[in-house]
């Protein structure tokens, strides 16, 4: 019987419980000034000289007395007595105290001439002005920057004494095959521990990965006890779910203690704690957000308890464009997209689910709904955890609708002019209702071609909004079947699937009322199916069309003229995008259909 991890414990006790149980490691490593970008410092580290280490010139030109210099003036011009002709960077001579640039001087039978006396100190950089010998340059605890290596350099320091933690961690799965292997039916890549070893190299901590460990509790039960002796921390990736061939949980018990298995948080739920020999044995579940969420807000949280330093995260205040719902008493982390609409940022979700992976690659934040809230409404104002520069949301263009496969390519066409796309899937009327609320820079609609459409599932929503429709690409829709449907055949027609796109269904279920065909209930084998003329004919299938569907970019009229609008606007139209189009065997939009439209 399969186990079930009922007793969940919340993520802020599971956290509390886990700095408890297992205090940092306090171990130290000395590694070359090079190899210190992102690591904590152990130890101050402190200036082996001074810097300067003697009285140099700030610039080129004369080192003079000055003293000597005083009197000179524009009407009455003094010529230099006693100097030395030193350039950027050169020691002072001893008994001078101050530089005048060459450029304030002229040459006159030999001897230079200034018309302003110099100041005591003038241009001069004093020997320590800088840092001094054994002047403090890093506390302990500071998270070296790149550019902190330059001074670091600069003071005489080559090996810096740094926190560390040696972090092992372990992918399980009879599933899984290497990166570089194509995977067969049923065999998944094994990525889980790449990003682990990427986000946290990325906090400071020493990451060693395994290789894969069927599922047999034998090879987990070895490669556990010898990650366990060799590291601080062990991450095993996957197996800690409820599943028959997930035995982590089963193999972590016989080595040591179970600490908690399963924690209110989604995506994530399924993750383990055990302490074996005093070290923490962390399970991650398999599905990638769920593993993101676990070692973002787990790991990372024990990290820095051991004196590690987080990744830099910006945060930022702003509108949640459309309401979420959340489970009462659980955690949840949903990934947005977050762009500036008419002097508002607002924060539109992504699909949330623990395999959901790229609706993270698409977000440029998430939102965290503490476990206290049964959800957010649309309107209120939330802090978000921003996963790129703040300064790039300002160029960020959010696009709510029908996420067409060739919104990609214009993305790309769109970041060449220094704007980033967002598109955030929705339904026509759902892309609509955004561009009522104006929580989004555009919408993308996608209509059955027919001349009421537009006014029907568009203008309607919209009565008093001026519009501006750039018409993106249109695709010929049909039933890809076997052999050709004939009249014999159409009334006993089955349909093997229904269309996600609300247009393509309803040119479906206009053929199909036109053919006097009954759809079949889902699970009965089918004859025909509805796709596009190119998928018909890369599959090798006949192909019956039934119309066409156009996907349409649309936008305010009043926004059409903001520069990144704009810019979206001048990708959809440009000579290489509409030949993309063609390339793909898309048809690109009309442009005579582009212009303003209102109810």
């Amino acid at each position: 019987m399969p186990r079930r991890y009922l007793n969940l414990t919340p993520l802020s006790e599971a956290l509390a419980i886990m700095r408890r149980e297992f205090p940092s490691p306090g171990r130290a490593e000395s590694v070359p000034l090079r190899e210190a970008v992102g690591r904590v410092t152990a130890e101050p580290l402190y200036a082996g000289y001074s810097v300067p280490i003697a009285d140099i010139a700030k610039f080129d030109g004369y080192a003079v007395k000055s003293g000597e210099t005083r009197g000179a003036q524009d009407q009455r011009p003094l010529p230099l007595a006693g100097y030395a002709r030193v350039n950027t960077g050169e020691v002072i001579p001893p008994s001078f105290d101050a530089v005048v640039m060459i450029e304030d001087t002229w040459d006159e039978g030999g001897i230079p001439r200034i018309r302003k006396s110099a100041a005591f100190g003038q241009h001069v950089r004093r020997a320590g002005e800088d840092v001094r010998a054994g002047e403090l340059v890093l506390p302990k605890g500071h998270r070296i920057r790149p550019f902190d290596i330059g001074a670091l350099a600069t003071y005489g320091i080559g090996q810096v004494r740094v926190r560390s933690v040696r972090v092992g961690i372990v992918p399980t799965g009879s599933d899984l095959v290497p990166l570089g292997t194509a995977p067969g039916p049923g065999q998944t890549i094994e990525t889980n521990t790449l990003m682990a070893e990427a986000y946290l190299t990325g906090i400071g901590a020493t990451c060693r990965r395994y290789g894969i460990v069927p599922d047999e509790p034998d090879l987990i039960r070895e490669a556990v006890g010898t990650a366990v002796a060799e590291n601080d921390l062990v991450i095993l990736s996957a197996g800690s779910s409820a599943g028959t061939r997930d035995f982590s949980r089963d193999v972590v018990e016989e080595l040591g203690e179970i600490v908690f298995h399963g924690i209110a948080v989604r995506p994530g739920k399924p993750v383990l704690l055990a302490n074996i020999g005093g070290r923490p044995v962390l399970g991650m579940p398999g599905y990638p957000v769920a593993a993101q969420t676990i070692l973002r807000e787990v790991a990372g949280d024990l990290l820095s308890w051991w004196g590690l330093s987080p990744l830099p995260c910006g945060e930022l205040d702003v509108r949640l464009a459309r309401r979420l719902a959340s489970d009462l008493g659980f955690d949840e982390f949903v990934p947005v997209s977050i762009g500036r609409v008419d002097g508002t940022c607002w924060a539109t979700p992504h699909p949330r689910g623990g395999g959901i992976q790229m609706a993270v690659v698409r977000a440029n934040g998430y939102l965290h709904i503490p476990a206290a809230r049964e959800g957010i409404e649309a309107g209120e104002e939330v802090r978000v955890r921003l996963t790129v520069p703040p300064a790039s949301i300002s160029r960020t263009l959010v696009c709510v609708g029908r996420r067409d496969p060739v919104l990609g390519e214009l993305g790309n066409r769109l970041a060449e002019t220094g704007y980033q796309f967002h598109c955030c899937n929705a339904s026509t009327v759902g892309a609509v209702l955004a561009l009522r609320a104006n929580t989004c820079h555009a919408a993308t609609v996608a209509l059955p071609d027919i001349a009421s459409a537009w006014s029907d599932q568009v203008l309607r929503y919209l009565p008093d909004v001026d519009l501006f429709r750039v018409p993106v690409a249109r695709t010929e829709v049909g039933v890809a079947s076997a052999d050709p449907p004939d009249a014999g055949s159409l009334a006993s027609l089955r349909v093997a699937n229904r269309p996600k796109s609300a247009a393509a269904q309803f040119l479906l279920d206009s053929w199909l009322d036109r053919e006097g065909i009954d759809a079949s209930p889902s699970g009965v084998p089918a004859d025909v199916r509805v796709c596009s003329a190119l998928e018909a004919r890369e599959a090798g299938l006949r192909f019956t069309p039934i119309g066409h569907e156009s996907c349409d970019l649309v936008v305010r009229e009043e926004a059409a003229a903001d520069e990144g609008v704009a810019a979206l606007i001048g990708a959809v139209r440009s000579p290489e995008f509409r030949a993309y189009l063609r390339a793909i065997g898309r048809d690109p939009g009309d442009e005579d259909a582009s212009g303003v439209f209102s109810a």
